[in-house]
């Protein structure tokens, strides 16, 4: 009597299926992963261009109008604006950061310009006429009065308060989280 040593059909369809789930389970958790350290370099780069606008309004007792006024490389292309009135937007393959700087409103945001997320940000507001929070880091979720708006397929919050655990603020362009 011979004895074969091999896997049946239901024994190869049960393993199989296992690796389906597990892989259905992980590819999210990796995604959620990726999107976080993109969203890590974003907001260092957002940080050293506010440490830039710092230095520069000691200096010049005003904030700059432009990336090139600034002690600081950003070596991204000259691109489109994700958010109107901006000056000097700086894009790459995804994000877009850019100043504005309209007499009583002075802010740096970058925004996600690509992929599942694209309409979403940091911003970091340094002088305001409004009631917005300033001299903080706000996450947002445009949903009005940008070039780029948020997928209105996704939930609120699905950028800001999933991926960086942000709490609602107020915005009257989007939502606007507070970051811990």
């Amino acid at each position: 009597m011979k004895n074969n040593k091999a896997f049946t059909l239901i024994e190869l369809l049960v393993v199989v299926l296992i690796i389906g789930i597990l892989a259905s389970v992980a590819l999210p958790q990796y995604q959620k992963a990726v999107e976080k350290s993109r969203g890590a370099q974003a907001l260092s780069l957002l940080k050293s261009v506010v440490q830039a606008q710092e230095a520069y309004h000691i200096a010049n007792g005003d904030y700059a109008t432009n990336f090139d006024e600034l002690a600081l490389e950003i070596p991204w292309a000259t691109g489109s604006a994700c958010w109107g009135g901006s000056k000097d937007p700086r894009s790459n393959a995804d994000w877009t950061i850019e100043i504005q700087n309209n007499g009583g409103y002075v802010n740096t945001h970058i925004c996600r310009t690509r992929g599942k997320y694209a309409g979403a940000g940091f911003e970091w507001v340094f002088e305001t006429t409004s009631g917005a929070p300033k001299q903080q880091i706000l996450c947002f979720e445009r949903t009005s009065s940008a070039d780029l708006l948020f997928d209105t397929n996704l939930s609120a919050g699905d950028y800001c308060v999933k991926l960086f655990k942000g709490t609602l603020s107020t915005g009257a362009s989007g939502r606007y989280y507070l970051l811990p």
